[in-house]
């Protein structure tokens, strides 16, 4: 596990419930740290959304637990029985994110046994200072997140988008030599479909986010277009890597001259990739990966005009067959291409209308 800011909101959201607790002067303040803990989101407009659906999540289980104690009293088999039944609630009401917290808020107000100690009175009391606890921990939490390092999505989603493809393309050009094992590889192709789902993950909580503290600006929308295409590009290129790895023995049936194309495409393909990258880090000006798109345009015909005339020169059965194989890899790198042709125009808009634009001042760092 790397430390990030996560790891230290975490840290400082605790302090802060357990600060608020002792200026309250209620306890245990045990509660309301867990309570902090399980209430930390990724992002600030997941904790405002959660921060409501935790406040309903809660009040059911403060609710149920308060009812079953006073009809069946405390005791083993009745705190699992309400931990069902809340957990039926939670599920019709279509609230299982915030399970975990009414359950806590349900252990927390049944442990307190009502009988010869204790009054319902003083028990209604401690039930809602308990809930009360739980809700601290939550509130807590929602400020760390407002106000306490703000996630920088575009740094993040850069880096990794970077890293990622930096490794996709190692592998693509392994799989175009024949210089690799393809069992080998193929964990490493399965490893990449994981980290990039994550990517893709860590895309929906920038999309889903907003400015809270100020007005959403034009370029903030336009920028959650741009790492969009930046994902997709990354997703389609190992979309190409996948069709290379499980295509890997019909590859050996094809001319040389056609093998070689492959290369000089993908070649072309990556380089374009590597340049929009720059641009968005701004490393070199807009114009500069215009040179790979012509390149790209350096033989007369097109790839699939190429494998055509290939394949309608074969004799063999079985070799026609291997090479309509062939047809997947083309179809996932003219994808690829047309992916990465959407990304460099939209970096190409996003930088004519906001090149003053301080919010997308990449910081390059090693986050995978």
């Amino acid at each position: 596990m790397k430390f990030g800011a996560r790891i230290l909101k975490t840290g400082i959201a605790v302090v802060l419930t357990l600060l608020v607790v002792q200026l309250l002067g209620l306890t245990p303040g045990l509660i309301a740290g867990i309570a902090a803990v399980n209430a930390l989101q990724p992002n600030v407009h997941r904790s405002i959304s959660q921060t409501w659906n935790q406040f309903r999540g809660n009040i059911i289980g403060a609710i149920s637990a308060i009812v079953m104690v006073l009809l069946f009293e405390s005791n083993l088999i009745v705190i699992g029985l309400t931990i069902i039944l809340v957990l039926s609630i939670l599920i019709f009401f279509n609230l299982q994110s915030v399970s975990s917290l009414a359950v806590v808020t349900v252990i927390a107000i049944m442990d307190e046994p009502l009988g010869a100690d204790m009054t319902t009175g003083d028990f209604l009391q401690t039930a809602i200072i308990r809930f009360s606890l739980v809700m601290i921990g939550v509130l807590c939490a929602l400020v760390i997140n407002l106000f306490i390092i703000p996630p920088k999505y575009e740094d993040r989603l850069y880096n990794h988008s970077a890293v990622i493809s930096n490794d996709i393309f190692k592998l693509i050009r392994l799989e175009l030599n024949g210089a690799s094992d393809a069992i080998t590889i193929r964990k490493d192709v399965k490893s990449l479909d994981k980290r990039v789902t994550k990517l893709e993950t860590l895309y929906a909580w920038y999309e889903e986010e907003k400015p809270y503290l100020r007005k959403t600006k034009l370029g903030d929308l336009r920028s959650k277009i741009l790492f969009r295409q930046v994902v997709q590009m990354t997703r389609n290129a190992w979309y190409v890597l996948e069709s290379l790895n499980k295509l890997e023995n019909d590859y050996k049936y094809l001319t040389e001259d056609f093998i070689n194309r492959i290369r000089y495409e993908m070649d072309q393909l990556i380089a374009y990739h590597e340049q929009v990258l720059l641009k968005i880090s701004e490393k070199i000006p807009p114009e500069t990966s215009e040179y790979y798109q012509d390149n790209l345009y350096h033989y007369e015909n097109t790839l699939i005009e190429h494998f055509l005339d290939d394949y309608h020169k074969l004799i063999s059965e079985d070799v026609r067959l291997r090479y309509e194989n062939i047809l997947n890899s083309i179809t996932a790198i003219n994808e690829y291409h047309t992916s990465i042709e959407n990304a460099d125009r939209i970096t190409n808009s996003y930088f004519k209308y906001h090149a003053n634009d301080e919010d997308l001042s990449i910081t390059e760092e090693t986050l995978d």
